[in-house]
């Protein structure tokens, strides 16, 4: 009656959709044999199976350390990555050469199964003491086997054939290719030797080309510039020869001391003239100024003295009166005439003017006829002397004018040797320029062969040298362990409990429904 009860409930509590912490307690009271029995079973059976019948097995592990070396040449391939190691340690390549290896050795059987995953394992280690130093990476490759030693040898194997392998792989590629530079090297010195031998003897042939045509056209302008000056100084010497023989002819310079002398008797007689009209004109100046003041100065001179004495004084107030006595003598005076002073010396000074004059007047006529004859004389040799000057100026020009035609006529010629000599040696140096850059390119390209050969060349000697240094080493071999691997046994019987109760929950579920 009560269960009729609670499943009443239950129904009506499921018809509404909910669910209680009560309906999963009385759930699990209805169905714990279920439950707890299916957990139990599974646990036991998974015990058994464990211990009774699974086998022991036993791990080694070997440890490879991937250390590159402190300078690596550009030569040799670079150092794989970690995982680029872990790959060729676990392709079927290497695994299938150790199995055969193993199988050879009798360690194995070739039906034995050698599987990644499940008899070999692969991990990778990588280190940081700091957040600056990184440690060598390392993979750790793990094999099970039946016995403590197949297993050692499992690992150690397939360490083996993976070094051998990462060898091959490095240094394959990297002795063709040393080879190659190896031969390569030298034959690039001897051409770039050769090269610059041909330059050399290029530039000598040009050189020795350019000296002796510069020899040749040098000889040619010293002799064209000695045969100029012998012409010039043969037409100078010519020059000179007719000048002096027309100056000789005409006596030019006889006559040009002759007609020196004239002029300065002239100037002087110019002189002499000029001082003699200065005196004349100043006399006749003073003699001018004199008839005026002599016009205008008196002869004689009156005097008038007052009356000074008493007596004269007495006399005359007595005759004219008394009454008048002092009034009467006013504008009284005793009058005296005398010759002038002033008149006697201006008419000395003028008689001593006109005498002068007189005697500077035929002399000023005397100078002036003389200097009319000899500006005559002057003028007549004047003439003649400069017409045989002009005559020998006209020789002078046209003497230049020959020598200028023959100074340029020589210069002409001197141009066209010239331009003739700098033609044929820019003729040489174009092409001497042209084959040294033809030379300086195939150098310039040789040498950079040269210098990559050469930078390659250290990197093949470097890459040669390291052959034998490996990047990838065998830091642990694997050693036999001790003791076989765990087998997990509780940790299973614990998982199949859990799988197991699980189980008896679903078939409780299944059996609710």
């Amino acid at each position: 009656m009560d269960e009729m009860v609670r499943s009443d409930a239950s129904a009506q509590r499921a018809g509404e959709g909910e669910l209680s912490f009560s309906d999963v307690v009385a759930f699990f009271r209805r169905n714990s044999v279920v439950v707890f029995g299916a957990a139990l079973a599974a646990a036991v059976i998974t015990a058994i199976v464990v211990f009774v019948f699974l086998p022991r097995k036993y791990e080694a592990s070997a440890t490879l350390a991937i250390v590159p070396p402190r300078f690596s040449s550009d030569l040799k391939p670079g150092t794989l990555t970690v995982q680029g190691y872990q790959t060729l340690l676990e392709s079927a390549a290497v695994i299938a050469e150790a199995k055969r290896r193993l199988v050879q050795q009798g360690l194995m059987k070739p039906g034995d199964d050698l599987e990644l995953g499940k008899t070999l394992e692969t991990r990778i280690f990588v280190a940081r003491r700091a957040e600056e130093i990184n440690l060598a990476p390392m993979l750790q490759i793990a094999a099970h086997g039946d016995t403590a030693a197949q297993a050692a040898a499992i690992a150690n194997t397939w360490a083996q054939v993976f070094l051998e392998r990462a060898k091959e792989l490095m240094a394959g590629s990297t002795s063709a290719t040393v080879q190659f530079i190896e031969n390569q090297f030298p034959a690039a010195r001897e051409r770039l030797i050769a090269l610059e031998n041909a330059r050399l003897a290029t530039a000598n042939s040009y050189q020795k080309r350019s000296d002796d045509a510069t020899t040749t056209w040098n000889e040619k302008l010293i002799a064209y510039n000695n045969q100029t000056s012998d012409l010039t100084a043969a037409y100078r010497a010519e020059t000179r020869r007719l000048l002096e023989d027309f100056k000789s002819q005409h006596n030019l310079e006889t006559r040009r001391v002759q007609l020196r002398s004239l002029r300065t008797a002239y100037a002087d007689l110019q002189d002499e003239q000029a001082r003699v009209s200065a005196q004349l004109q100043q006399k006749q100046l003073q003699a001018d100024a004199l008839r005026l003041q002599i016009k205008q100065t008196p002869q004689f001179l009156t005097l008038e003295k007052a009356i000074t004495d008493d007596a004269l004084w007495q006399a005359e107030a007595s005759g004219k009166g008394g009454d008048k006595g002092g009034d009467g003598l006013e504008g009284k005076h005793l009058r005296s005439q005398e010759v002038n002073p002033v008149y006697t010396t201006i008419a000395s000074n003028l008689s001593q003017t006109e005498t002068d004059l007189n005697a500077l007047a035929p002399r000023a006529q005397q100078l002036e006829e003389r200097l009319k004859e000899m500006r005559s004389e002057l003028s007549t040799a004047d003439v003649d002397l400069g017409g045989d000057e002009a005559s020998l100026e006209k020789l002078q020009q046209e003497r230049d004018a020959g020598l200028s035609k023959l100074e340029a006529t020589r210069a002409d010629g001197l141009d066209t040797i010239t331009r003739q000599r700098q033609a044929e040696l820019d003729g040489i140096k174009r092409e001497w320029d042209a084959r040294l850059a033809e030379s300086d390119r195939d150098i310039a390209q040789q040498k950079d062969l040269y210098a990559d050969l050469a930078k390659k060349d250290s990197q093949a000697m470097l890459a040669k040298a390291q052959q034998d240094v490996e990047d990838v080493r065998l830091g642990a071999p694997a050693v036999p362990p001790d003791r076989p691997e765990r087998r997990g046994g509780v940790t299973k019987t614990l998982l199949a409990l859990v799988l197991g109760g699980v189980l008896g929950i679903g078939i409780a579920v299944v059996r609710e429904a």
